[in-house]
């Protein structure tokens, strides 16, 4: 049995000027550094959630590496105050 040739995904490079022209626009004023590091806390347990439901646990594994980086940068932050 013969498989289907795989098509390689990729992702637009930030350094094409068309995606970034297309890019949403983020001013100054927008989320702080402790708020970006929960809501990608929160979001990677969510993410690491489904893989590991999926069986996908190496995936699962990065996720969770970096929901606990975001974690380290909350605590470092909350010391810092």
């Amino acid at each position: 049995m013969s498989q289907a040739p795989r098509r390689a995904l990729s992702a637009p490079s930030p350094h094409n000027q068309e995606v970034a022209d297309q890019a949403p626009k983020v001013d100054r004023k927008g989320m702080s550094a402790t708020e970006t590091a929960r809501y990608i806390a929160e979001f990677t347990a969510e993410l690491s959630y489904l893989a590991r439901q999926t069986r996908l646990d190496l995936l699962a594994y990065l996720l969770d590496m970096a929901r606990l980086e975001a974690a380290r940068a909350l605590q470092a932050e909350q010391r810092k105050r």
